[in-house]
């Protein structure tokens, strides 16, 4: 629901701002009529009537207005993603206590490069042999935790998002 109420706000902001630059740049006839009688009519665009004071002086207040809300509650979103950032590595965590020894070591690996990883370099950073490692990503697969793409001479080896 933030989300929303935040989005509403940056449509409020450019809608005042495309408001505010365009009466301040358009230049629209105004009829002066002078003490001697005589009518002026002007292209300038420092005169403005009274409505389009009050409309620029309301799409002013708006921009602010936005501006602040979505500055404030923008930071509260960035919080609730981290959070659910941190959720998420204690989930993984989690699942690594309940995994054997090596599948652990080779699962901590693949956390700590980013959710990717080649194979021959889990061969390397683990110091297990590549068939101890092909055994291990083999059982990874099977309980659903990574994806093995094929990536040169090598194996591409990914965490499984939800999603997937």
């Amino acid at each position: 629901m933030k989300k929303y109420k935040i989005i509403i706000a940056i449509v409020i902001l450019i809608a005042s701002l495309v408001i505010l630059v365009d009466k301040i740049f358009t230049t629209t006839p105004i009829q002066i009529v002078l003490e001697s009688g005589q009518e002026v009519v002007t292209q300038d665009s420092s005169y403005y009537n009274l409505e389009e004071v009050i409309l620029l002086v309301i799409c002013a207040f708006l921009v602010g207005l936005s501006s602040i809300f979505v500055y404030y509650n923008s930071n509260e979103i960035g919080k609730e993603y981290f959070l659910r950032l941190k959720r998420d590595k204690s989930k993984e965590k989690m699942i690594a206590n309940l995994l054997k020894e090596d599948e652990k070591k080779v699962y901590q690996e693949i956390l700590n490069s980013n959710n990717e990883i080649l194979q021959n370099e889990l061969v390397r950073r683990t110091n297990l042999s590549k068939v101890k490692i092909t055994r291990i990503v083999h059982r990874l697969k099977l309980k659903g935790l990574v994806i093995k793409e094929r990536y040169g001479l090598t194996n591409k080896i990914k965490l499984k998002t939800l999603q997937e």
